[in-house]
């Protein structure tokens, strides 16, 4: 039989195990997002009107592309390990998600910022687990 202990741990481990697959999906589709934003389309370039902005546009999803590959790479190594400082530095990617939202007010990006958020309130309890009281001497 199992214990009441071991199923509560199994089901910790569950939930905990898809906080860090919910911030490294959103970071995999915010690299593929900024992808979309850095390749030019046929539009922009023959049109002599967005040819001036193409590059900042390029520049701003370059920098997407190099903050969701270190985004991901802080999710699979020190994420999983559970290390508190790397817990604190994701809390970019639900940030990231809502200013890109307060510039181009779409509900996709709010949802996005909401999604990453669950995922990393999902582990909280791993990160900061509860001290237990110590015991007084009389």
């Amino acid at each position: 039989m199992i214990s009441a202990d071991m199923a509560k741990a199994g089901s910790e481990r569950d939930y905990r195990e898809y906080g860090w697959m919910i911030i490294s999906a959103n970071a995999f589709l915010g690299i593929i997002a900024a992808l979309i934003i850095c390749l030019p389309s046929l539009y922009m370039l023959s049109d002599p009107m967005y040819r001036e902005s193409y590059p900042l546009v390029g520049a701003l999803g370059t920098a997407l592309v190099g903050f969701n590959v270190l985004a991901l790479v802080v999710i699979l190594v020190p994420f999983k390990r559970y290390e508190r400082w790397a817990w604190y530095a994701l809390w970019m990617l639900p940030l990231q998600w809502l200013s890109q939202f307060a510039f181009f007010p779409d509900l996709a990006y709010l949802a996005l910022a909401l999604l990453t958020t669950v995922g990393l309130i999902l582990p909280y309890r791993r990160f900061f687990p509860t001290m237990e009281e110590p015991t007084r001497v009389e």
